[in-house]
């Protein structure tokens, strides 16, 4: 098994990331803010942290000037005059900038350079740029960003824990998905990316592979779309398994989390690095459906292998295992470097 905190990782606590420079007490509020796109998966790993943290936050969305947004990072100038929207940096002095995804390094990076050691600017992803620009910098390990100031997590960040799970299954949400005696499966669906087509032909060979499964085995279905997944692949999960099981409409609450929290089993479609690491917060069983490549998907593929090596996900064949793993805790070990980076409880 392996663990989610690598000898590296270890070595980088013990030598550079929590031996670096502490910050000093500054005027700068004891506060967080967050800049991401309004991406799904973004907010989940911003939340995630600062929720970890421990300080208030609020999640700020960002996105750069339209001639900005389709060049290389690289030559966007890390000033608030690449940002379409210049609110954004409105207000007192927050202690911890944290951001997620391209569109949220331009604004922590502008704060940055405007007050310096006022705040501590983290990242999370791969920034494309030289990783030294922030106080530390969180990539997947998947990725092929390293350096002194860089932690690297299994799968991606996230805001799933014990005590937000348990939470879920009281919720109304949990009621909402009609739970009897049956052990639930719970059933992820993404969407297309540049990677993954999401072809009906890939979700019909994983619906007769469903079928098969739960013919073979006494269970319930709780079926889950994301924004990303097309409507009529929606609508055939529907018509398949509406009867008999519970398949999201996409117009009540959304009950994602409860699911999570009552799953006996997980599977989750494979485009998604963040569905996947958030399922394997549960310490539960997960599958993932392997999809058809559009385009070389290498940063998947190797986020598949590490997840499947740690003996934490399988390939879906159509019947359900049971198994154990360590449950991958690195959202808590970054919030705990940055604690004691800028010296609070």
């Amino acid at each position: 098994m392996q663990s989610s905190l690598s000898s590296s990782n270890r070595s980088a606590i013990q030598t550079g990331l929590l031996s670096g420079p502490h910050f000093p007490l500054t005027n700068a509020l004891q506060t967080c803010w967050c800049f991401c796109e309004d991406i799904t998966g973004l907010r989940s790993q911003a939340r995630g942290l600062a929720q970890a943290v421990g300080l208030p936050f609020e999640i700020r969305n960002t996105t750069m000037k339209p001639w900005w947004r389709c060049v290389p990072l690289a030559w966007v100038p890390k000033r608030s005059t690449s940002l379409r929207d210049l609110s954004v940096l409105e207000g007192s002095t927050p202690r911890l900038v944290i951001s997620c995804g391209k569109h949220g390094v331009v604004p922590a990076l502008a704060l940055k350079q405007k007050y310096g050691d006022q705040i501590c600017a983290v990242h999370v992803q791969d920034p494309n740029i030289d990783p030294r620009h922030f106080d530390l910098v969180v990539v997947p390990q998947h990725d092929r960003t390293r350096g002194p100031n860089v932690y690297l997590s299994l799968g991606a960040l996230h805001h799933v824990t014990d005590d937000v799970l348990a939470a879920a299954r009281q919720s109304p949400e949990a009621q909402q998905l009609g739970v009897d005696q049956r052990p639930l499966v719970v059933v992820l669906l993404g969407g297309q990316n540049r990677y993954y087509g999401f072809s009906m032909a890939d979700m019909e060979r994983f619906i007769n592979k469903l079928q098969q499964a739960v013919a073979d085995s006494d269970v319930k279905l709780a079926i889950l779309k994301s924004r990303r997944t097309p409507d009529d692949i929606a609508q055939r999960f529907m018509r398949t398994f509406g009867a008999r099981h519970y398949v999201w409409d996409g117009v009540t609450p959304n009950p994602y989390m409860a699911a999570l929290g009552l799953a006996s089993t997980v599977i989750a479609t494979g485009d998604s690095v963040s569905m996947i690491t958030e399922a394997s917060a549960t310490g539960r069983p997960v599958y993932v459906e392997h999809l058809t490549e559009v385009r070389r998907a290498i940063r998947f593929r190797r986020f598949h292998e590490q997840f499947a090596e740690a003996g934490i996900t399988r390939p879906f064949e159509g019947r359900f295992d049971d198994w154990s793993y360590e449950i991958p805790r690195d959202t808590e070990r970054v919030a705990q470097l940055i604690r004691e980076r800028i010296r609070i409880r």
